[in-house]
C-alpha cells in the first residue's frame, strides 16, 4: 500500500498529538494536592493523601457515601438526559421512526424518575401532571403508529412539561430553545 504524502501527515500529526496528550496527561504539575475548597467536609473525611482514590481514601463508609451523593448531584444531569431525549422524540415524530421515539420516551421515563428520587419534594406534581396519565398517552400514540394522532399528543405532552414547571416554580425552564423548537410540526 502505498502512503500518499497528505496521509503520511494526517498520520503523523495524529501520532505527535497522542503523545502530547498522554505526556500531558501523565507528567505532574508540580502542584501540592489539596481538596476543592467547594467541597465541605472533605479534610475531616480524608483517611489516606490525596490521589485519584479519592474515595477509597475517605475515612469509612459514611463518608464515602456522603462523596457518592456529592458526585451524583441533584437533578441536573437527569434532566439534561430528559432534555436531550425529549428532542430525539421530536425527531423521530418528525422522522415517523416509532420505534425510536418509543425508545427514547421509555428512557425519559426511567431517567425522570431517578431524578424523582434525588428530589422526592417534586415526585407528587411529576407522578400526578405526567408520569401516572400524560407519558402513558404518548407512548400509546408512538405504539399505534398515526402520525396526527402522534403530534397532537406530543404536543400536549409538551404543555404538560411546561405546566409541571409553573407548578414546581421553575418557569423559566420554558423559556428554552428546547420548548420553542418544539412547538410545531412541522418545526418551523
Amino acid at each position: 500500500m502505498v502512503m500518499t504524502y497528505k496521509k503520511y501527515l494526517t498520520a503523523l500529526t495524529a501520532y505527535l498529538i497522542a503523545i502530547n496528550l498522554q505526556a500531558q496527561v501523565s507528567a505532574p504539575t508540580g502542584n501540592e494536592p489539596r481538596n476543592p475548597k467547594g467541597v465541605p467536609g472533605l479534610e475531616e473525611g480524608q483517611a489516606g493523601a490525596l490521589n485519584r482514590n479519592w474515595l477509597l481514601n475517605a475515612t469509612d463508609d459514611q463518608e464515602r457515601f456522603r462523596r457518592i451523593q456529592i458526585y451524583a448531584g441533584g437533578t441536573y444531569e437527569q434532566m439534561w438526559q430528559v432534555g436531550y431525549r425529549y428532542q430525539q422524540v421530536y425527531q423521530a415524530i418528525i422522522d415517523e421512526n416509532w420505534e425510536l421515539g418509543l425508545h427514547h420516551w421509555v428512557k425519559l421515563r426511567d431517567v425522570f424518575n431517578v431524578a424523582l428520587m434525588k428530589r422526592p419534594r417534586r415526585t407528587p406534581n411529576a407522578e400526578a401532571m405526567f408520569l401516572d396519565n400524560a407519558w402513558k398517552q404518548l407512548e400509546e400514540a408512538l405504539q399505534g403508529g398515526d402520525a396526527e394522532d402522534i403530534q397532537e399528543v406530543f404536543l400536549r405532552e409538551r404543555g404538560t412539561c411546561m405546566a409541571c414547571h409553573i407548578a414546581e416554580q421553575v418557569e423559566f425552564l420554558n423559556d428554552t430553545p428546547s420548548f420553542r423548537d418544539t412547538a410545531n410540526f412541522p418545526p418551523e
